[in-house]
């Protein structure tokens, strides 16, 4: 199997989402390894453990059978990253690290999330059209996300949600 070759090139290693998350998992333990006091050790543990549950679910629902289970787990990664941004936000409103410490997790967090449900919505217009779920063919649609040179943020266009606010 492709998987832990550790060739970026194959398997789940290929994926923009995963390799975001992936930098989003290693950052967030950066953070708490090198910023966090031993007072909140427990919010440490925890926010690593949903960061690495993030890239953890998107790798385990691509090596998933069907397109619906991969949609799921995709599902779960996101849930993941919501737990992160919750926790970062909760570091920076009570000053247990200051803005500066995070913005780089916070910047990766909304980078992951981006590029996650951008693969999702990539895998659910495939479910929609019944095409074939073939894991090995799976390719993100890199030209769908938007970068906002001002700020080096990805967006992902708000015309893709016609729901979401503006």
């Amino acid at each position: 199997m492709e998987q832990g070759t550790g060739n970026k090139d194959h398997g789940f290693r290929k994926l923009l989402a995963w390799q975001a998350a992936d930098d989003l998992a290693s950052e967030i333990f950066r953070l708490t390894e090198n910023e966090l006091s031993p007072r909140h050790r427990w919010l440490g543990l925890q926010i690593v453990r949903a960061a690495f549950s993030a890239s953890a679910n998107i790798a385990e629902g691509y090596g998933r059978s069907s397109l619906g289970d991969y949609l799921r787990f995709l599902e779960i990664a996101g849930g993941s990253l919501n737990e992160v941004e919750n926790a970062l936000h909760f570091i920076r409103r009570n000053g247990i690290c200051s803005h500066e410490s995070i913005a780089e997790a916070e910047q990766l967090r909304w980078k992951s999330g981006n590029l996650l449900f951008g693969l999702a919505r990539s895998l659910r217009s495939k479910l929609k059209n019944h095409e074939d779920w073939q894991r090995g063919l799976i390719k993100e649609q890199a030209g769908e996300y938007v970068t906002d040179a001002s700020n080096d943020m990805f967006q992902v266009p708000s015309s893709m949600f016609p729901d979401a606010e503006a």
